[in-house]
């Protein structure tokens, strides 16, 4: 069966209609676009646990090394009783069996080459007494039939205390009597007629606490002759 629609076309056109028409059907799928850009890194991951520990190989021993030199001998003491002087022997080392304690009667000394013989070594002992003592020695002369000071290092009044001055004429002829003046602000006068002396001062730095103390009330440290409490 044929339909006319002339007649309504010729009453209202049909692109006067205001109603949509129905869905076609979709179209083709067109062609992939173009690859876009890398994008931004993103954050680290957290670190993982932490592996087994591994197992460690130790390598053989080596050989022994070659055994060394022989060292000099140490000083030879005694053994048995304590007898004698202590002070007889400038050197010595002693064994008392009795309390098993070292005796040493050593001097503190120095070795040099001899001035004035070349095979010989020479030895000093050092000066010891109850104290830290300092010493100045100098040689001046009186050229005034009066006086002269004389003027120690700026460090020593910070130094030492308790001076004593000594000093000796040099003989021109006749005989000199001098006399010395006590040490004040670190200076020092020399009275007498014309002529040349040496001088001396003894200064004491430090005093020994105790001189003589008791065994039992002291510890006496270090080893062999350089002992100290």
């Amino acid at each position: 069966m044929s339909i006319n629609y002339s007649q309504y076309l010729g009453a209202r056109r049909c692109c006067d209609l205001k109603t949509p028409g129905p869905t076609g059907p979709p179209g083709a799928t067109g062609p992939p676009g173009s690859i876009g850009g890398i994008g931004l890194t993103g954050p680290q991951g957290a670190t993982g646990p932490q592996g087994a520990t591994g197992r460690g190989c130790r390598g053989p021993t080596g050989s022994q090394g070659a055994t060394g030199p022989t060292g000099p001998s140490g000083l030879s003491g005694f053994t048995g009783s304590w007898s004698g002087e202590q002070g007889s022997t400038a050197n010595f080392v002693g064994y008392d069996s009795s309390n098993n304690s070292l005796y040493y009667n050593i001097a503190k000394t120095f070795v040099v080459d001899h001035p004035t013989d070349k095979d010989k070594y020479l030895v000093h002992a050092c000066l010891e007494g109850p104290e830290a003592g300092v010493y100045y020695r100098g040689k001046s002369e009186i050229i005034n039939n009066n006086m002269i000071t004389i003027e120690l290092p700026q460090y020593v009044k910070k130094l030492a205390t308790d001076f004593t001055v000594q000093v000796t004429p040099i003989f021109n002829g006749k005989l000199n009597v001098l006399n010395a003046s006590e040490i004040i602000n670190n200076k020092f006068s020399v009275y007498g007629e014309n002529g040349k002396f040496h001088w001396v001062v003894y200064g004491k730095r430090l005093s020994i606490h105790n001189v003589e103390p008791n065994k039992g009330e002291v510890k006496v440290k270090g080893s062999g002759p350089y002992l100290w409490i």
